[in-house]
C-alpha cells in the first residue's frame, strides 16, 4: 500500500540562506518563510509574537529557531551546523548520515509530550498546539494539525500556516489586517484539507488513540503490519485499570493479555510485520495514563521507527522519553 505523497513546492533561496532543510534534516513548505517574512515586519521586535494581538497564536518550533536567527544569538544550538542537504533520490529514503544530535535537538523545540516525531511544532495558542505532520522524515509536511493541551488525541486543522489563520480567525470570530488578509489570499494553499485527510486515510493501517492513525508501507504479500491480538476498548480498559490499583498482583493479572501482546510483536518484527509494535506503541503514548508505561513506549516506539527506516523519528522519539523521564517535559 503506497503512502501518500505530499505536493512538492517551490523552496526560495531566502529560505535556504536559514539552512532549515539541513538543520532540520527535513523539508518545509514555502508558508514557513512567507509567514516569517510578514511576521518580522510586522513585530521587528519579537516576530514569534506577531499573531498574538489577533489570534491569541504564539509562532513557536521552527519559528524559534528562525528568531534566534534573527536575532544572531550566541547559542551553540544554532551555530555550526554541519547537516548535510537533503538526498534527491525519494526511492533511497532518508539519509540516515545526516541525522544529528543538534538536528533532534533542534526538533524538540516546544515539543511536548504525547507529540509523536510526525507532529513538529509551529505554533500555540492557551488551549492548543499546533504543529505540522509529516508520516515520513522525506516528505513534505500534508497538514497543519491540533492537540488539545492534555490530550493524546491530534486532528487535521488546515493545509498550510496560512490556511490555519483563517480557520482560527473564524473560530474567533476576528480578520486579519488587510496586509496580513492580502498575504493569506495570495500564499493560503488552495487545496482541499478533506480530501488531503480523505486521501491519506486511505494509507493509515490503524487508528490508534491518537485518532490520526498510523502510515506503513505494505508489501504486495500484504507484508508490513499485523493487527493487534485485542480490540481498543480492551486496551483501554486494561491500561486505565491497571494504573487505578497499587496492588502489584493485581496489576500484573490486569496486565496479562498486554504483555501476551507484547510478545507476539516480537515475533511480529521478525516477520517484518513492524506495523503492530507500531500501532501498540503509538496507542500506549496517545492514553491518558501514558506517563506510567514510559518503559513501554520507550522500548516500542524507537525500535519501530528504526524497522521502518524513520531514523530522525527514532531519535526524536529516544529524546522525547528521555526529556520526559527527567521531568523536563510537559
Amino acid at each position: 500500500m503506497p503512502e501518500p505523497k505530499a505536493k512538492r513546492r517551490r523552496v526560495s533561496e531566502e529560505t535556504k540562506t536559514y539552512n532549515l532543510e539541513e538543520v532540520f534534516c527535513v523539508k518545509f513548505n514555502p508558508d514557513v518563510e512567507e509567514l516569517w517574512k510578514w511576521a518580522c515586519s510586522s513585530n521587528t521586535d519579537n516576530p514569534q509574537d506577531s499573531l498574538y494581538p489577533l489570534l491569541n497564536l504564539k509562532l513557536c518550533g521552527v519559528f524559534k529557531y528562525l528568531q534566534d536567527f534573527k536575532d544572531k544569538k550566541e547559542n551553540t544550538l544554532f551555530k555550526d551546523q554541519k547537516g548535510k542537504p537533503a538526498s534527491k533520490d525519494k526511492g533511497k529514503g532518508e539519509d540516515k548520515n545526516r541525522v544529528s544530535e543538534e538536528s533532534v535537538k533542534l526538533h524538540m523545540l516546544d515539543r511536548e509530550w504525547q507529540c509523536p516525531p510526525e507532529f513538529q511544532p509551529c505554533a500555540r495558542n492557551k488551549s492548543h498546539l499546533f504543529g505540522f505532520w509529516r508520516d515520513t522524515p522525506t516528505e513534505n509536511p500534508i497538514f497543519v494539525v491540533e492537540k488539545k493541551n492534555g490530550c493524546g488525541v491530534i486532528t487535521p486543522v488546515a493545509t498550510d500556516l496560512f490556511d490555519l489563520i483563517r480557520v482560527l480567525g473564524k473560530r474567533e470570530k476576528v480578520s486579519p489586517s488587510k496586509d496580513l488578509d492580502k498575504l493569506i489570499n495570495k500564499h493560503a494553499s488552495t487545496e482541499d484539507l478533506r480530501r488531503i485527510t480523505a486521501a491519506r486515510n486511505k494509507t493509515v493501517v490503524a487508528k490508534t488513540f491518537n485518532k490520526i492513525g498510523i502510515v506503513v508501507p505494505i508489501s504486495k504479500n500484504d507484508v508490513g503490519y499485523r493487527p493487534l491480538t485485542m480490540t481498543y476498548a480492551e486496551l483501554d480498559k486494561m491500561l486505565t485499570k491497571s494504573c487505578e490499583t497499587e496492588d502489584e498482583a493485581k496489576k500484573d493479572k490486569i496486565l496479562a493479555p498486554f504483555d501476551e501482546c507484547i510478545n507476539y510483536i516480537q515475533f511480529a518484527n521478525d516477520e517484518c510485520d513492524y506495523g503492530m509494535g507500531f500501532e501498540m506503541g503509538m496507542c500506549v503514548y496517545s492514553h491518558a495514563t501514558s506517563r506510567n508505561f514510559m518503559g513501554t513506549i520507550s522500548s516500542l516506539l524507537p525500535l519501530s521507527y528504526d524497522l521502518l527506516g524513520r531514523t530522525l523519528y527514532s531519535k526524536i522519539m529516544r529524546k522525547t522519553c528521555e526529556e520526559a523521564e527527567s521531568g523536563s517535559m510537559l
